[in-house]
């Protein structure tokens, strides 16, 4: 599942949602938020969430907590020589963006980043619109980077990584299958435009309501959407999953 706008709602994880991963956990799902927040919240979510790994950065790396020998096991899209190499692109994007688009920043989150550069719209500053983000996403493209816009934040990087290829490596190494064998038994969450990669590659897909806004936006859409937005839509799929798991 995805984080932000899919578990959280107006920026909190509420007491019903967080309690709804430990439902889901307690009663025998494996649960991988897939996320573009930073390594540094990661390894929190690694440690302390009731998860079986966190895809963070939008694929640049997963972490994996082993409790019994209380060991991090951390695998990146990318090896350490490229990271000096994002840091100069980022900061070509960040000096144009700040200078270009008007009332955006970069997110408060960034110095916690190793693999990427997010620029907050909406976050910690008035909400821009879609003519802004577009002119943003313009000019990562134009200094040769990829993007993504979530529901906060457009992330940007370099490198050949992204949700996708981390979460298939994430569950090809810890299942030693292959992933369209272990993709049947996947079900992914999320709320907006960036999670359209995982909706199209896993065929059981759910949008939380506010995802409404971005369909525009979407070409593959989730195969189903909740009733309820945000955390709320979140609780409302966990519930469901739960009655189901203990009915059989």
């Amino acid at each position: 599942m995805d984080i932000d706008d899919t578990i959280t709602s107006r920026g909190v994880i509420p007491s019903h949602a967080f309690e709804a991963l430990w439902l889901l956990h307690e009663a025998g799902f494996k649960l991988v938020p897939v996320t573009g927040r930073p390594a540094g919240w990661c390894d929190h979510i690694a440690r302390m969430w009731p998860v079986a790994g966190v895809v963070g950065e939008n694929g640049g790396f997963y972490f994996r907590y082993d409790r019994g020998k209380r060991r991090m096991e951390r695998s990146y899209s990318f090896d350490e020589g490229e990271r000096e190499r994002f840091r100069r692109g980022f900061e070509r994007i960040q000096k144009r963006v700040l200078e270009e688009v008007k009332g955006c920043a970069v997110a408060a989150d960034q110095p916690f980043r190793i693999s990427d550069l997010a620029i907050d719209y909406c976050e910690d500053v008035k909400p821009l619109g879609e003519k802004e983000v577009r002119k943003i996403r313009a000019i990562a493209r134009e200094e040769g980077a990829t993007s993504r816009v979530s529901s906060i934040h457009v992330n940007c990087w370099y490198g050949d990584f992204d949700k996708v290829s981390c979460v298939r490596r994430f569950l090809e190494d810890r299942t030693s299958s292959p992933f369209q064998t272990v993709c049947p038994r996947i079900l992914f969450v999320g709320d907006s435009h960036n999670d359209e990669p995982l909706f199209r590659e896993i065929p059981l897909s759910v949008g939380v309501a506010n995802i409404k806004k971005f369909l525009n936006l979407i070409d593959h859409l989730p195969s189903y959407i909740t009733e309820t937005e945000s955390a709320a839509g979140f609780r409302e799929l966990a519930d469901f999953l739960h009655d189901r798991k203990t009915l059989s």
